[in-house]
């Protein structure tokens, strides 16, 4: 019998790692950006990244490709339910991955134990009660603030869909609404591009600078290592961006 419950706790943990080390893959290789949202166009392929509902849908997929029980949820920032992850169950518990966060949120977030961690010079912790599971963020030069509130009751997958394909027409007021945002895991940091500014985490220091937004395909190509290009000829768009509002 205790070999059973050994056997079956080990089998457990070795999928937590496998599911997490395709979170960590998915935010090497696929950014975070609100330029599908900017643009006002749906993705054709999730291959470029985009803002939560691509990069989860992404997840999704190729968790469900390896044998994972995957599927989509919703999550409240600020109050609104605009926010998609995923749902993962693992032997007998709940998970979720939040994947498509703009920030590195490496770890699955259990529903039944609170959990706490950092990466790249900044914290990610977790409290649960009433039914919710409340995720708080710290990084540098900012104290700790409720990021993300989700909800363990589901709603049906037809339902967060149908939401996503109206998030274009449907005037959400997104947090990055009217603001440039890119971000990915470039070696062993964290690169954010927030409007003109560049934030660069690493588990030592956090570097920040400024750039020319207006430039983005260069800025992205010297900072990133990623290449604008093939993601804006599928929306047929020029290489420069010079109608964002300033707003930090």
């Amino acid at each position: 019998m205790l070999d059973t419950y050994w056997g079956r706790h080990s089998l457990e943990l070795k999928m937590i790692d496998t599911i997490e080390a395709l979170m960590l893959e998915k935010y090497k290789t696929e950014p975070f950006h609100n330029l599908y949202l900017h643009y006002g166009k749906q993705p054709s392929t999730f291959e470029y990244g985009g803002t939560c509902s691509d990069k989860t849908q992404s997840f999704i997929e190729a968790a469900k490709s390896i044998g994972f029980d995957a599927r989509l949820h919703t999550g409240f920032i600020r109050g609104q339910e605009i926010h998609r992850l995923a749902r993962i169950e693992i032997g007998e518990r709940i998970y979720f991955a939040d994947v498509g966060n703009g920030w590195p949120a490496l770890k699955l977030y259990p529903a039944d134990e609170e959990i706490s961690y950092r990466c790249f010079d900044m914290g990610f912790r977790t409290e649960i009660s009433e039914q919710r599971i409340r995720i708080y963020h710290s990084r540098y030069g900012k104290e700790e603030s409720l990021q993300l509130e989700i909800d363990l009751c589901c709603r049906m997958e037809s339902e967060i869909k149908a939401k996503i394909g109206e998030r274009f027409t449907s005037n959400i007021d997104y947090p990055f609404k009217d603001k440039l945002r890119f971000s990915l895991i470039v070696d062993d940091t964290f690169i954010f591009l927030r409007d003109d500014q560049l934030e660069i985490y690493s588990d030592d220091n956090t570097v920040i600078k400024e750039v020319d937004k207006h430039q983005l395909v260069s800025v992205v190509k010297e900072n990133f290592g990623y290449d604008l290009r093939p993601y804006l000829s599928q929306l047929e768009h020029c290489e420069t961006i010079k109608d964002f509002k300033s707003a930090k």
